[in-house]
């Protein structure tokens, strides 16, 4: 009896194994807690169900009211001390859409898939799918930077202010150059002269910016350009940092559409202008 108890116990530990080198969560990060053992006993889990308040317009096949809920918890908790994490499953069809649509929600801090390492069934759901709040390291710097700016954008009355004053703000740190990039941590650094850059650079770091001044935003991408959307005065607007700058004017700042620029996944942007404000487009 004991041997037949232990047999299982190694294939079981085997099984887990297989399936955290086969599970697309693969490519998250382990969280460094470990806390009390659980496992997962439902299809998805999140005290509410905050896809009521959504425009059901914006759920599909892959961004559907399981997922809202899940990454829609992990916004709502972020600063408590709520331990209990949200989960739903997401394919690995589905997993890359999905991880799309974090990144583009990244600013002061990432948000990353993961599995918990005190789940105890996870070889039985290969398709876990959670989501955690990540505060990068080599951030630190480019947010003390940038605190005095933070508080100055703080007190100013209205979103268009605020907006405005980010984006005189980093075309005085950034010069458009087609070809080149630099980085956050870059960008938001002592250096004499402007740093050339991208339209990738401009949105990374406008997005980084937006997200310390808690304005709602993300990135936003054509098939060869970048540029972001913000809510603003209740609705959803484009900024263009980098044709703002290059062009010298305010070409694209909080405008409702955009010429010459077709963004390569629409479902996905609808379903991130719900997550960060529900019914922001109904």
């Amino acid at each position: 009896m004991r041997k037949t108890v232990k047999m299982t116990k190694i294939l079981a530990g085997v099984i887990l194994g297989l399936g955290l080198l086969t599970c697309p969560a693969l490519a998250a990060d382990v969280p460094q807690e470990i806390t009390a053992p659980y496992t997962i006993e439902a299809s998805h889990w999140s005290r509410e169900d905050f896809s009521q308040t959504a425009n059901p317009a914006v759920f599909t096949e892959v961004f559907d009211r399981d997922l809202y809920n899940a990454i829609r918890q992990t916004l709502v908790d972020e600063n408590t001390e709520n331990a209990k994490k949200a989960y739903t499953m997401v394919s690995q069809d589905n997993y890359s859409d999905v991880k799309r649509v974090l990144d583009r929600m990244a600013g002061d801090v990432w948000y990353k898939s993961y599995v918990p390492t005190n789940l105890m069934n996870y070889w039985q759901y290969p398709d876990y799918f959670s989501v955690r709040i990540e505060r990068l390291e080599h951030y630190v710097d480019a947010l003390k930077f940038i605190q005095p700016v933070i508080d100055e954008v703080k007190l100013l009355e209205t979103d268009a202010a605020k907006i405005t004053f980010l984006n005189d703000y980093l075309c005085n740190l950034l010069e458009y150059k087609k070809g080149t990039s630099a980085g956050v941590p870059q960008i938001f650094s002592e250096h004499s002269t402007a740093l050339n850059g991208n339209c990738s650079s401009y949105s990374w770091a406008f997005q980084f910016l937006c997200s310390a001044a808690d304005v709602p935003s993300f990135t936003i991408t054509s098939q060869n350009h970048a540029w972001n959307m913000v809510y603003a005065d209740g609705r959803w607007l484009h900024v263009d940092v980098s044709a703002n700058d290059h062009y010298k004017q305010k070409y694209i700042l909080m405008k409702e559409t955009v010429d010459n620029r077709i963004d390569e996944n629409p479902a996905a942007t609808a379903f991130l202008q719900e997550l960060l404000v529900p019914g922001s487009t109904k």
